[in-house]
């Protein structure tokens, strides 16, 4: 499949601006066809020649990017790929085509599935609690007893006239009370049925992080700022980072309790959760800001998630500078090892840092990061435009985040070719979280990075890795419902994009 939407974006802005080809390929210097074969997306676009085009066509270079397109793209085909809707042609061009030229409708397409959606789950959870909750069982009964109690006592003081005023008092402080009762039954019952519990979203809490989080390029300018700003003011008493760090733990580091064990790991952990904790008194406006400017965070449980996730970033920020550890990752060439010994962090900490330098101007490799417990649940993902990471399912078997749990604390790594064409390096480790009781099985999570071929050469884990060679890149997929790959011995289910 055709990863490449940013000529359609050219045609469509260059339509919209009443621009011929042959006037537009005037502006940008070039020839009329070859600007026919760009907008046909049979020709590359180099990063000089976008910033011409966009140029010509008087708009922002960012507004030519597919990023976000590509984002659409991939959440349809999971959409075309659910078993309820019952997919199964070959979709993605189609789908491509359609998102090329037509983004805004395709995101109004993927709103109302989402509603769809939720308006299913709600059904289905709706229905569980009336046919199993014993609440409601009880309420709906002290409803027709209070509501069959309260009509006696009406009916005989509308159609007795004999009572006396005592009879006649009586009976109205029946009615009386029964009405509260019934009143209260019933509003007890409204509240179980307008309670949050009840509420089934199908965008989850996690999933509009995750897109807000993508949407960002998972780098936040302010929140860097903060960061520099903090350590610049503290350097002022003339310490080295590393001491900095020490001396501003050990001044804070009663604000949240501390783990048994004195190992390394235990350590950097508890640096790590100090800094994310003093972030709320050093960074709260920037995060708090960040939070309420996005559009994707509307409920309260998906703010306080990014909340955290914002938090945390503050505290890597503060523990990897962005400068020095860019530096540092160039000169030790993105060797994991190596920075989370430097800057003296996890290699987790020091993964994820990596898939941040995404500064313009200063932007080190372009990684996806994904992190992975033996079930293969994924509790962490972050993206890369051209490789879609699994939101609803497990990722491709082949890839080597699950081969890591084969060896635990070795690096795996491999090429990997996707069906669209686009190859990417994969590594990965598997580290221990923290020691366990005898018990229990080890708490193992698999930390995965991976980037594009065209960057590989820049990671040390590329090295003794014949990249020409076809017989070492492994073909891989995103998931197996969204790879074509047939003749796969790994497939767990039916492709349903073919």
């Amino acid at each position: 499949m055709d990863r490449n939407l940013t000529g359609r974006k050219i045609r469509t802005h260059r339509r919209a601006a009443g621009l011929t080809q042959g006037q537009l390929a005037s502006r940008i210097g070039i020839s009329p066809s070859y600007l026919n074969l760009i907008e046909a997306n049979k020709r590359s676009i180099a990063d000089g020649l976008l910033e011409r085009i966009a140029a010509g066509l008087g708009i922002a270079r960012i507004e030519l990017d597919d990023t976000s397109e590509w984002r659409i793209v991939d959440a349809i085909n999971e959409l075309v790929a659910d078993p309820e809707l019952g997919g199964s042609a070959d979709h993605s061009q189609t789908v491509a085509d359609f998102v090329g030229r037509y983004p805004q409708w395709a995101d109004l397409l993927l709103r109302l599935h989402r509603a769809y959606v939720d308006r299913n789950q709600a059904v289905l959870a709706l229905a569980d609690r009336l046919s199993r909750d014993p609440f409601l069982g009880e309420s709906v009964h002290r409803i027709l007893t209070n509501g069959t109690a309260l009509r006696s006592a009406s009916e005989i003081l509308e159609k007795d006239d004999d009572l006396s005023e005592a009879q006649r008092r009586r009976f109205l402080a029946i009615v009386a009370a029964d009405s509260e009762r019934l009143s209260t039954a019933a509003r007890s019952l409204a509240e179980f049925f307008d309670n949050a519990d009840m509420r089934v979203r199908s965008g989850t809490a996690m999933e509009n992080v995750d897109t807000f989080i993508f949407e960002s390029h998972n780098h936040f300018a302010g929140l860097e700022q903060a960061a520099e700003g903090f350590l610049r003011e503290s350097a002022r008493s003339g310490i080295s980072h590393r001491a900095q760090v020490e001396m501003l733990v050990g001044k804070y580091e009663d604000v949240i309790a501390q783990p048994a064990g004195g190992i390394p790991e235990a350590a950097r952990s508890r640096r790590f959760r100090v800094l994310k904790a003093m972030s709320a008194s050093l960074a709260g406006d920037t995060v708090s800001a960040l939070v309420q400017a996005s559009p994707w965070l509307g409920s309260e449980a998906a703010r306080a998630l990014a909340n955290s996730a914002l938090q945390a970033y503050f505290a890597a920020a503060v523990l990897m500078p962005y400068e020095p550890f860019l530096e540092a990752a160039e000169r030790w060439r993105y060797d994991l090892d190596a920075l989370s010994s430097g800057f003296d962090v996890s290699y987790e900490q020091a993964a994820h840092r990596l898939a941040t330098l995404r500064r313009p101007g200063a932007e080190g490799v372009h990684f996806a990061f994904m992190r992975s417990d033996p079930s293969g649940y994924v509790t962490k993902r972050l993206s890369l435009q051209r490789l879609p990471l699994p939101r609803y399912s497990n990722a491709c078997p082949l890839w080597v985040i699950y081969s890591a749990f084969q060896n635990a604390g070795a690096t795996a790594r491999a090429y990997g070719a996707l069906p669209s064409g686009d190859r990417f390096l994969f590594f990965a480790r598997a580290v221990e979280k923290g020691p366990q009781a005898v018990t229990f099985p080890r708490h193992l999570l698999s930390i995965m990075l991976a980037c594009p071929d065209s960057e590989a050469g820049r990671v040390v884990y590329s090295d003794g890795i014949d990249q020409a060679n076809p017989q070492t890149t492994v073909p891989v997929g995103t998931t197996c419902r969204l790879c074509p790959r047939q003749n796969c011995g790994h497939r767990q289910e039916e492709a349903l994009v073919l």
